[in-house]
């Protein structure tokens, strides 16, 4: 190291531990406000109780917003205080040295998870990694450069950029860096073993990942990324940057997440919280059915759709899946519901207690109003003809009964030829003689997941609904696997910016998944973007899911990996002994998360039972599991989409097993869950998805023992 090299060494060393004090002392400061509020609320409330006889009400209610001001401002401290607790132990990954044009030098600022001012002069000494100044360090290389502001756009030159390597509040590492996000720190960080919970990349977000988290003008965001792409961490910190951006207007009260299911929902609940916001509500498609159809009729839930399909592929009910997964579909049952007011409404006189409304009042009472739907027409009708008819027969001396109410809209209703919203629907398909055969109820009270979505929305066209209305921000995830009327629905429950994403490759449901250009003919407005970049796999790892369902846009990361392994077993028993040994090497190496993905829920119980028997500690996850944890987890395909793991096992890979489309769908999502190791087992022939992979006789990173009987089953995968 030179001279210079150690001078400049040693100034980092000393700015990091300035930092680290001027925080210390800022969290001192802070815990003994907290003290101070806590003790103060306490005397306050005491006082309050014990004078509450001599105050009178206007002394009560000041007394009582003196003890809510503090409580606010103690609040406010306690999440300061946290921020403060989360820069000590990193207080800052990297720094950007900018010269604005016509200054004479350029001035150093320091990046991290949130912002930090010296209390006494008040310098900013770290700068938020969502601040304008920030976007240089992830947009720019070396030389001009600008950002922009509220004020106006700053040009200048960027003459260093530099990244470190902080844990503890001590430097570990640093390098100076004259492109985009270095290389260096990013293999570090993909070469390390995968987290309990989904991680903040603050630190190495890239250009393409930064354009996508800092679009702030467009009204709805469609985001296709290749699997391993980061799509869901960089759609959550887009989040967090809109959270910063719009403070005064927006808040994590406002946001609301569409995910796939609860155990999804729990492994990405850090990742706000670490970027110093408050979690955000969740939902899910099930959640929304629930709400509307608990009184209407039973229905089967998409996982249950999933299961039966993973069973045996029905070739009508498949067709009837692909007819309703298809904007055009959307559009027919639009035409019928908006069509059906004006075709099939006939007004007539309304009667009672010999006083009448003719049946021209009645139609243009109706016709008043086009634009509602036609059940809250009907009632607006109801309404005004039962307080017409009763004011007319209270004048006269008469009496008025809930009957006589109830006869009005009887008669109203009575001039449209459907009950409700399920009538309608029903009507849909037995009006056109192409349609006919389109709806196969599952029973007398239960209808098809496919139909499940179109239902709702003839609800909400054809009546009032209740809106999520507090919402202005929506993040849907897994975005192939809902349908234009799913997608429709939304557009009608939540009248709010969205960020919409997820990757067609890894559709659950083939017959009725949706892509970048279907979700955008029902948001014709939407910014679409591409995330074509992978980043979770080692590079042999994602060619070996490349020859599985290919994505010619996937571009890997340089980051090499032992080759996944197919093993050949002679029996289940043979298997289950296979997978056996796959977990005793992970216990004995450095990797902490196994993730054993079967195709279905009900292999992976049978599976959890051999593997419980044998004495493996692991984590069953199915479709009621709410959680996620650490260990080795066994679960399905379905269930372990947008999870990752360092080490993934994929069982019986045979033909018998994953031979439809809708199998290579599975088996593609399985194998891209593996960041480092990926081994496949079987003792049937060999899916034809596999007919790639090239046997030799060799078994990498198994001791000797167990190389010895386990030699002649193993497939070290060339792939190429």
């Amino acid at each position: 190291m030179t001279d210079a090299q150690t001078r400049d060494e040693e100034r980092e060393r000393r700015y990091l531990a300035e930092t680290v004090r001027l925080l210390a002392t800022e969290l001192e400061r802070l815990t003994g406000d907290i003290d101070e509020s806590a003790r103060t609320i306490e005397e306050r409330k005491k006082h309050l109780w014990d004078n509450l006889r001599d105050m009178d009400f206007a002394e009560k209610a000041n007394f009582r917003g003196e003890v809510d001001m503090s409580v606010r401002l103690a609040e406010h401290a306690v999440m300061l205080r946290k921020r403060i607790e989360r820069l000590l132990e990193s207080p800052y990954f990297g720094r950007v040295d900018f010269r604005p044009t016509g200054d004479p030098e350029a001035g150093a600022h320091y990046i991290g998870v949130h912002n930090f001012s010296d209390p006494e002069t008040q310098e900013i000494v770290i700068h938020d990694w969502r601040a304008p100044v920030s976007s240089l360090y992830y947009d720019f290389e070396s030389g001009e450069a600008f950002f922009e502001t509220p004020a106006g756009t700053t040009h200048g030159e960027i003459t260093g950029k530099r990244q470190y390597k902080i844990q503890g509040g001590r430097l570990e590492y640093m390098f100076d860096s004259t492109l985009n996000i270095g290389d260096e720190v990013l293999q570090r960080e993909l070469g390390q073993s995968a987290d309990d919970r989904m991680k903040n990349i603050v630190a190495t977000i890239q250009r393409e990942q930064n354009a996508v988290i800092r679009n702030e003008t467009a009204r709805v965001l469609i985001l296709q990324g290749v699997a391993g792409s980061g799509k869901t961490s960089i759609a959550l910190h887009r989040v967090a940057f809109l959270l910063y951006r719009f403070k005064d207007t927006l808040s994590s009260d406002n946001v609301m997440i569409l995910s796939p299911n609860k155990v999804f929902g729990d492994y990405i609940a850090d990742v706000l919280p670490e970027l110093g916001e408050e979690q955000v509500a969740e939902i899910d498609f099930d959640t929304i059915a629930g709400r509307f159809l608990a009184k209407v009729t039973g229905y089967e839930t998409f996982s249950e759709q999933v299961v039966t399909l993973l069973d045996q592929v029905d070739d009508a009910a498949a067709a009837r899946m692909r007819y309703k997964a298809t904007p055009e579909f959307v559009a027919r049952l639009e035409d019928w519901i908006t069509s059906r007011p004006h075709e099939e409404f006939t007004p007539a006189d309304i009667e009672r207690k010999h006083k009448r409304l003719s049946a021209d009042w009645v139609a243009d009472l109706f016709h008043e109003s086009p634009t509602l739907p036609v059940f809250t027409r009907l009632d607006r009708v109801a309404n005004a003809a039962v307080h017409k008819l009763k004011h007319e027969v209270l004048d006269k001396g008469g009496t008025w009964a809930a009957a006589d109410t109830a006869s009005i809209r009887k008669q109203v209703r009575a001039m449209f030829p459907y009950k409700d919203a399920f009538a309608i629907y029903r009507a849909f398909y037995t009006a056109d003689p192409a349609r006919r055969g389109l709806f196969q109820p599952l029973g007398r009270k239960k209808i098809e997941y496919a139909d499940v979505f179109p239902l709702i929305y003839t609800m909400i066209r054809t009546s009032r609904q209740e809106s999520y209305g507090h919402i202005r921000h929506l993040l849907v995830d897994e975005m192939q696997d809902y349908t234009p009327i799913q997608y429709a629905v939304l557009r009608e429950l939540f009248s709010c910016t969205m960020t919409i994403l997820g990757d067609a490759n890894q559709s659950v449901n083939p017959f009725s998944s949706s892509s970048l250009a279907t979700i955008h003919s029902i948001f014709p407005q939407a910014d679409c973007l591409e995330l074509c970049k992978s980043y979770r796999s080692t590079s042999e790892i994602t060619e070996f899911a490349q020859n599985i369902s290919r994505n010619d846009k996937l571009v890997p990361i340089e980051r090499h990996g032992p080759p996944p392994q197919v093993i050949a077993c002679t029996d289940r028993r043979d298997q289950q002994a296979r997978i056996l040994t796959l977990i005793k090497q992970h216990e004995h190496s450095d990797r902490r998360s196994l993730g054993i993905i079967c195709k279905t829920v009900d292999q992976a119980t049978t599976l959890t039972h051999a593997l419980s028997g044998a004495g493996v500690e692991l984590t069953f996850l199915d479709y009621d599991s709410t959680s996620f944890a650490g260990g080795i987890i066994i679960t399905s395909a379905h269930i372990a989409k947008g999870l990752e793991f360092d080490t993934v096992i994929v069982p019986r890979v045979d033909e018998d097993n994953y031979a439809t489309d809708m199998d290579r769908s599975m088996l593609y999502i399985a194998c891209t869950r593996a960041m480092h190791e990926l081994h496949l087992t079987h003792d049937g022939p060999l899916s034809h998805f596999l007919a790639f992979a090239q046997a030799t006789q060799n078994l990498v990173g198994v001791d000797d023992t167990d190389q010895a009987e386990t030699r002649d089953h193993a497939t070290d995968v060339r792939v190429g």
